[in-house]
């Protein structure tokens, strides 16, 4: 149950010596995938998934819960691109899929903390959709909006899990200062 950040740091050769150059941040989350009946569907949203530009790996799993690890670079491509190619995949037993993704705030119960999350939440509710699982837990899940992809902007477009995190993690004024897991990993076996 984390977030996984893979750091990794390469270092350039120049005319002036070592010069150390940051390779981009892949990041590791977990999408659950709705409407996976078969091995068939599960190869689907995986191709489709693995065709966005910065994906370097998607494991799909179909269990009790059907879900997709994937590992991307957030600075090329949102967590909303990706939901998004999970609905693109070729249905192929009629009904789209549909991805969406856990959420916990542990605090969310406290009655000052609830009502900030919920006005931050309602910044992007033409982004994502929230439902509250569990109040008490602090159990979310997140479904995404349709979205409008602008092909002549550059970058991560609509949802991005980057954003979420600042504003409820980092301190205040800026955030607003709560533990947050975005995602459990689920790993086959």
């Amino acid at each position: 149950m984390r977030l996984h950040l893979l750091l990794t740091t390469s270092f350039l050769l120049s005319a002036t010596g070592l010069i150390a150059e940051e390779k981009p941040k892949p990041t590791t989350l977990t999408f659950y995938v709705g409407g996976v009946e078969c091995p068939s569907c599960v190869y689907s949203v995986n191709y489709s998934i693995s065709q966005l530009k910065s994906v370097s790996d998607v494991t799909a799993g179909q269990f009790i819960e059907n879900y997709a690890n994937v590992t991307f670079d957030p600075k090329v491509v949102s967590i909303h691109q990706i939901a998004q190619a999970v609905t693109e995949a070729a249905p192929l037993h009629g009904v789209p899929y549909v991805a969406t993704m856990k959420l916990f705030i542990p605090d969310y119960a406290k009655e000052q903390n609830s009502r900030k999350v919920d006005a931050l939440f309602a910044r992007w509710k033409a982004l994502v959709e929230v439902e509250t699982v569990d109040r008490a837990a602090g159990e979310f899940i997140l479904r995404f909006q349709p979205l409008k992809f602008d092909e002549k902007k550059p970058g991560p477009q609509g949802f991005k899990h980057e954003e979420l995190l600042q504003a409820l993690q980092s301190p205040a004024p800026q955030g607003l200062g709560l533990k947050v897991r975005l995602v459990e990993e689920k790993i086959e076996g």
